[in-house]
């Protein structure tokens, strides 16, 4: 299983507090903590800088890296069944479903992770 070392996991605490310090100032501004979890939940959707964060970076290639292979495998037999395009959420959940009973899953340690 894959286990993060202590320095990767110092790395990930700060490249995650560095994405913190940037929304600071949407989620101390939320009137409720639940409305603080919504906008942290909905940042990708709303914050136009999401995908320049570091840690969004690092988690990309870390899901790239374990599971990449395995989704692309996934939506490649999911075209081939019928020969229609990936898209729907039907779709989605599909290829999100073998991908999470696949062995790259859990080797990766997704299941138990805390990430």
């Amino acid at each position: 299983m894959s286990q993060f070392s202590s320095e990767d996991e110092a790395e990930l605490q700060s490249l995650l507090r560095e994405l913190l310090k940037s929304v600071k100032d949407r989620i101390s501004g939320a009137p409720s903590v639940e409305c603080a979890e919504e906008i942290l939940l909905h940042l990708e959707e709303t914050d136009k800088n999401f995908h320049n964060y570091e840690f969004v970076k690092y988690l990309r290639e870390y899901v790239e890296r374990c599971l990449g292979a395995v989704i692309e495998e996934e939506t490649e037999n999911l075209t081939r069944g019928d020969g229609h395009a990936v898209g729907s959420g039907q779709d989605t959940h599909a290829v999100t479903k073998r991908t999470r009973e696949s062995t790259e899953y859990h080797k990766c340690n997704f299941a138990s992770s805390s990430i």
